[in-house]
């Protein structure tokens, strides 16, 4: 492989990754609560706050639903249809208009010497995009553990780039997720 190629395919790396959507993940939880304790689950779409008719959908719905309960199977949870679960997972999705606007002011205090300086403002209107996943202690009914993901979900017009924008949200939010059953925080870190 010639320099040429190199550099050209470090390009192109740098340019797509460029053109993938920002999504920042965080994550709370309950430091008291040794999750030692739980090994089964029960997932459930929290329908109160999934009114939205896009990011609250039966698609996007089902899309969280299988990659939480992907995540909960590899770290070591067990699933529980139907039964009483020791934890349960509910989840909502929701979509907010936001604006942006940008300066790029090039004022000067020598704007004497340098001419004058120029104020361009930009404005840009998108859609931001939130997952909340929130594990529940099924005997308390006290949440234990939240993860949440911010971003611009709903970029594509391809169905298949916003499957995709969807799972990856969800698989990092429960990334932050204790390692397995019978594990607790402070061995999870």
């Amino acid at each position: 492989m010639n320099l040429k190629s190199i550099i050209a395919s470090l390009f192109m790396v740098g340019l797509l990754a460029s053109c993938a959507p920002s999504v920042n993940v965080k994550y709370d939880y309950d430091p008291k609560v040794n999750v030692r304790q739980f090994s089964t689950y029960r997932i459930e779409a929290d329908q109160r706050r999934n009114a939205d008719p896009i990011a609250g959908s039966n698609l996007n719905q089902r899309r969280i639903a299988d990659e939480i309960d992907k995540a909960m199977r590899a770290k070591g949870y067990k699933p529980v249809v139907g039964g009483e679960a020791d934890l349960v997972i509910r989840f909502f999705s929701d979509a907010k208009d936001r604006q942006q606007i940008q300066s790029n002011n090039t004022w000067s205090p020598y704007w004497m010497w340098y001419g004058p300086g120029y104020n361009n403002v930009y404005s840009r209107q998108y859609e931001e995009n939130r997952v909340v996943v929130n594990v529940y202690d099924a005997r308390s009914n006290d949440i234990i553990w939240q993860g949440w993901a911010t971003g611009q979900l709903n970029q594509s017009k391809k169905e298949s780039s916003r499957d995709v924008a969807y799972r990856t949200t969800v698989q990092s939010i429960m990334n932050q997720l204790p390692e397995s059953a019978g594990s607790d925080y402070s061995s999870a870190k």
